[in-house]
C-alpha cells in the first residue's frame, strides 16, 4: 500500500496534545505493519514545521523537522509540472470553499506518484480520494 502523508496528519502524530494524536499513533502502527510506503512533499512539510513553529517556537519546530526527517516517510519535492497541476486544479474548482491551494499541489504530488490514498485528519480530501483518518 502506498500513502500520501498530510501535515494535519504529521502534527497529530508528532505534537502530543494534538486532538488525533492517539488516532495518528494508532494508524502508523498499523501501516508499518502492512509495510506501507510513505510519501510526503516539501509543501506538506512545510505546512507542518510552520503550525509547530507558530505554536511552540523554532527550537521545538527544528526538533519536529529532525524527528520527521528520521521516519520511513520519503520527502519529495513538488515539480514545476505537478505546480502547473495543481494550479489547474485550484481554479478549474466552481467555488472557492473547495481545495486550497496546498491540497491541490498533494493531489497533484499523488497523481504524479499514482498514489490514492492519504493520511489526513482534513474532511475535503474525502471527495477526490481515499482517505485514513478523516
Amino acid at each position: 500500500m502506498n500513502v500520501f502523508v498530510d501535515s494535519s496528519f504529521l502534527i497529530a502524530l508528532f505534537h502530543g496534545k494534538d486532538n488525533f494524536h492517539l488516532k495518528a499513533k494508532n494508524i502508523a502502527k498499523e501501516l508499518d505493519a502492512k509495510q506501507a510506503y510513505s510519501l510526503t512533499s516539501n509543501i506538506a512539510l512545510a505546512e507542518a514545521v510552520n503550525f509547530i513553529y507558530r505554536l511552540r517556537g523554532p527550537k521545538t519546530a527544528k526538533k519536529f523537522l529532525n524527528l520527521i526527517k528520521k521516519t520511513c516517510i520519503k520527502e519529495v519535492f513538488v515539480t514545476e509540472e505537478v505546480s502547473d497541476k495543481a494550479f489547474q486544479l485550484l481554479f478549474t474548482q466552481k467555488s472557492k470553499k473547495g481545495l486550497n491551494l496546498f491540497d491541490c499541489l498533494h493531489l497533484a504530488t499523488m497523481k504524479s506518484f499514482s498514489i490514492d490514498t492519504i493520511l489526513t485528519f482534513d474532511k475535503e480530501f474525502n471527495k477526490w480520494v481515499k482517505v485514513i483518518g478523516g
